[in-house]
């Protein structure tokens, strides 16, 4: 399992880049220096990253899953 963890953890790395990116393009919005499209295409990344997140925590056990929570707040 520690290979799916590890993959889990690389996901939630990606998800919060998409997030604080997500956080820059709508103060660029606020501030018309973004295009609205940008902001939709951040989203759909989003989406998709949570998506393979719930899929990938469906193999896991909740041990497992409690284990990977403590070892992704570590890193």
């Amino acid at each position: 399992m520690v290979e799916v963890e590890d993959k889990i953890i690389e996901v939630l790395k990606e998800l919060e880049r998409w997030e604080g990116r997500r956080a820059k393009v709508k103060s660029r919005l606020e501030n018309d220096a973004a295009d609205g499209s940008e902001l939709e295409r951040i989203d759909e990344q989003i989406t998709h990253y949570r998506s393979l997140l719930q899929d990938m925590k469906k193999k896991l056990s909740p041990a497992d899953v409690s284990r990977t929570i403590a070892r992704s707040g570590n890193q």
